[in-house]
């Protein structure tokens, strides 16, 4: 299994590609990346980041890749932060990913906000490569963008449920929402599959500490798990719990605020697997 993940490099900061590349790497799925952007820290509580855009780079990677005939079974798209990059996304999966899974991760937005510096662009190229793809990973408020609606933090079943059917009428056979609550102590995902029309929830005790990089971790292992052709309630409590373990290993470092201990959770996975 082969899979290219295309969104930025924050150098720094454990999110993005420094987390999809080890995640998935680690779940035995050989990863390519496609970076769009290399910045020194994420954007998220850090100030004065560089960034280098790779944008005019980028259609030379996947022109050299064609050449080579390197074909990918899956893509992986995350953090987009120039809207030209959507036809790069485009191209490369007509060139190298034919019959292949697309997941997009729509990461633009959270707390009912778009992230630094992106704008109303970024979410039109979203909603257009939303159409297109096999799975997608929204959050709430990435779901209120990509729907045109108002942002609501607390939603009803029959309010999620709407959300979820609406997400996929635009294309794709399924819908992962995250952070779904219904309980004030509990938070999770719940993901609606086209074809069934079933709904799968799964939710995981509330940690009232917020990290970046949450998002990440959350799709990429929900990303590696249907890769290795697990059912999707499997998926929800692999990607749930895997999150919140993140979280916990975190919580004893007051000064650790810009991501999650990840890293641990890998390494005590990969002892277990032994």
């Amino acid at each position: 299994m082969k899979i290219v993940s295309i969104q930025d490099i924050s150098c720094y900061g454990q999110c993005s590609l420094t987390v999809a590349l080890p995640v998935l790497s680690a779940y035995g799925i050989e990863t390519a990346i496609l970076p769009s952007a290399i910045l020194s820290t994420h954007t998220g509580g850090f100030t004065g980041f560089t960034v280098h855009d790779l944008t005019e780079e980028m259609p030379a990677i996947v022109s050299h890749w064609e050449k080579e005939k390197i074909r990918f079974d899956a893509i992986y798209t995350g953090y987009i932060g120039d809207a030209r990059q959507f036809d790069t996304i485009r191209s490369t999966k007509k060139l190298l990913n034919k019959g292949g899974l697309f997941f997009v991760d729509p990461a633009m937005a959270d707390n009912g906000k778009l992230y630094q510096a992106l704008t109303d662009d970024i979410v039109a190229g979203m909603r257009g490569i939303v159409r297109e793809a096999d799975v997608i990973l929204p959050n709430l408020t990435e779901a209120a963008f990509l729907l045109e609606r108002s942002y609501k933090e607390n939603c009803s079943r029959e309010e999620i449920k709407d959300i979820l059917t609406s997400l996929a009428d635009m294309g794709p056979e399924t819908v992962i929402l995250t952070g779904v609550s219904y309980d004030p102590d509990q938070i999770g995902a719940v993901a609606y599959q086209k074809g069934s029309g079933t709904i799968t929830e799964y939710f995981t005790p509330r940690i009232e500490r917020n990290y970046h990089g949450t998002g990440d971790v959350f799709s990429s292992v929900a990303i590696a798990e249907i890769l290795n052709d697990k059912e999707i309630d499997e998926v929800l409590k692999s990607a749930c719990e895997f999150t919140v373990s993140s979280i916990i290993s975190t919580l004893p470092d007051e000064s650790h605020g810009y991501g999650v201990k990840f890293e641990q959770v890998l390494a005590e996975r990969a002892h277990l697997n032994k």
